[in-house]
């Protein structure tokens, strides 16, 4: 981001269709964005009025977060990630994710403070096309969770 950039991060209402081409680059199946893209809380990041970056949250799961591909390593995902733990710690003590087992988004997650704790077998072989990071093709969940200051449960 440019020095003086304005960055504002909000919880979104309404209609959710504006943000779903960036959804998709956190999820690429719009059948599966599609199961819960209407569920939860929607937080968006605009960086000088322009739609940045998102995080879609459901209960104590973080099922998405993106960012626009001229905003990555910028910090803004890490922002949105804070953000999105602010928002469940009203409710819960812990934030869960889940990454592919061959995303770099797992570098990402750990660190930000998340430990890995679990794997979702064959998770990925579920979508309608091969899902492919890095050269590889992803079948497994790798699940992580960070635990939060709250009083929830």
């Amino acid at each position: 981001m440019r020095p003086g950039s304005s960055i504002e991060v909000r919880l979104e209402e309404g209609d959710r269709r504006p943000f779903v081409p960036l959804l998709l680059e956190g999820d690429e199946d719009e059948a599966m964005l599609a199961r819960y893209l209407d569920e939860g809380s929607l937080l968006a990041a605009y960086v000088d009025g322009e739609l940045s970056g998102v995080a879609l949250v459901v209960g104590q799961e973080l099922m998405n977060i993106a960012v626009a591909a001229k905003h990555r390593r910028e910090g803004l995902g890490s922002l949105l990630l804070a953000a999105a733990e602010d928002l469940v710690s009203k409710e819960w003590n812990a934030i869960i994710v889940g990454t592919g087992d061959h995303s770099p988004a797992r570098a990402f997650y750990e660190a930000n403070g998340y430990e890995e704790y679990g794997c979702r077998e064959g998770f990925f072989d579920r979508y309608a096309r091969p899902v492919v990071e890095g050269g590889h093709i992803l079948h497994d969940m790798v699940m992580y969770r960070k635990s939060l200051s709250t009083s929830g449960r």
